[in-house]
Parts: structure tokens; sequence; C-alpha cells
């Protein structure tokens, strides 16, 4: 059987949409676009039934199936937009609709088209398909015996997975994931109440400790052991007041 290589906008075009919103072409069942506008990409191959695997209701099980069909791609291809963009315009508009709904409504905006469609201005982590992708190829571990172990742990928490880490320049960084991830493993009652500051508390923490160490050097032991440090923190009830104005919280 002889697949087909994955097809993306050509740039031009994927300005061309960006700068021409039509709010009515992302209300119907499918997206016009013109199919002589598009390019192949080079090894990156269209999985066949992708979509009809996707369940709107099912961020992890959908998250795994986006990342296995597309486990050829780079990172770097994967922080560009282009593959994004067309698959969520295209091949997977459907599933992209369905969960970004509100599109649907008479008074949808321009500019939640384009952070859903095209670029997040906070983070791809709010963006569908890009934040399935990553929240896999970050939180993968093919020496368990079950490699997405950690990846359902990351998907029980909202904050954690789109609004904590996703805006964080180390999220690209497995080692930070997997270790904070480890850490949440071991300490599973602070998954449930409370977690959404617990997140907040964790991204304020790496960022300042970025500031005098390169992270992006550092293994997932290192990560995991700064949360351990803390535990007794990080164990509380705290407010984003606290997480803002009281630095003794970060203190080792």
């Amino acid at each position: 059987m002889i697949m087909e290589l994955q097809k993306v906008f050509k740039h031009s075009y994927m300005d061309e949409l960006r700068k021409n919103i039509h709010i009515s072409d992302y209300q119907g069942e499918s997206f016009p676009y013109e199919p002589s506008k598009v390019k192949t990409l080079a090894n990156v191959y269209r999985p066949d039934g992708l979509l009809e695997r996707l369940d709107p209701d099912d961020d992890f099980s959908s998250a795994i199936e986006i990342y296995e069909a597309y486990e050829s791609v780079t990172p770097l291809l994967a922080s560009l937009p282009d593959l994004w963009v067309y698959l969520s315009h295209v091949d997977l508009f459907p599933y992209v609709q369905n969960r970004n709904s509100e599109v649907l409504s008479p008074d949808v905006t321009e500019e939640y088209i384009v952070d859903h469609w095209f670029k997040n201005k906070v983070s791809l982590f709010r963006m569908a398909l890009p934040s399935a992708w990553w929240s896999v190829y970050l939180s993968i571990d093919k020496t368990r015996k079950n490699p997405y172990e950690l990846t359902e742990i990351l998907f029980k928490n909202q904050e954690l997975r789109t609004n904590s880490f996703g805006p964080l320049t180390l999220i690209r960084h497995r080692e930070a994931m997997i270790g904070v991830l480890e850490f949440l493993q071991q300490h599973p009652d602070l998954l449930v109440d409370g977690m959404n500051m617990r997140a907040q508390y964790i991204r304020k923490l790496f960022n300042l400790i970025g500031g005098y160490k390169r992270l992006e050097y550092m293994d997932r032991d290192f990560f995991k052991n700064e949360l351990e440090k803390r535990i007794d923190i990080i164990s509380r009830k705290f407010s984003r007041e606290d997480i803002q104005n009281n630095p003794d919280l970060f203190n080792e």
C-alpha cells in the first residue's frame, strides 16, 4: 500500500486565510479551501482514518491517536504552524470545530478563530492539535510497560497541562515534564483538591530557578528533587495571592 504524503498550505495561502477570515467558513461541516494552494511535506505521511478515531470528549485518548499518527514529526516541525493549521482546516476540521464549539456562536469573533485555528496568543497548548501532540511527546516514556502512564497523569489536570506548563520555555524539555509527573505520581493526593494552585506554584518555582540555572541541561531527577525538597509547601492549599506575594514559599 502506497502512503500519501501529508499536505500543508503554502505559506502565502496560510497568511491569506489568516488576514481574510470569513467566520461563516468555520461554521459549516467542512472548511472551503483552494486545493491548488497546498504542498506536500517530505517524509511525513497522511494517516488513514485518524478523524474517525478522535473523540472530542476524551482528550487523553485523542492525544495519543494524534501523536501516534504523527510520531515521525520532528519537534521543529511541531513548533511551526504549518502542519497544525492545515490539519485544523482540512483533515481534522470537524474535530477541531467540535473541540472549539463556540465558533458556532453567532457572536464569535475573528480573534477566537485566530487563537484556535492559527496561532494562540498565549500558548500553543491552548490549541487542540499541537497541544495534544506536545502533551504526549513530552510525557511518553518508552522505558515503562505502559509508555503513556505519565501522560495520563498530565491529562488529569487542565491547569497543569495547558496553562501552567504550556507557557513555560522548559515545557519543550521532556526531562522536565517527566520529572514533574513522576513527582505527582508518587504523591497522588496532590492531584485532587487544590491542584490548580499547585500547578501555578510549580510553574513559578521553575521560572525562578531558571533565572540562575540552565534548566534545559537538567535531567528528570533534578526537577523531581526540587519538588521533593518543597513537599511540605506543595502539600498546602494556597491562593493565587500567596503565590504572587509570598516569596518565602519558593525558598529551599
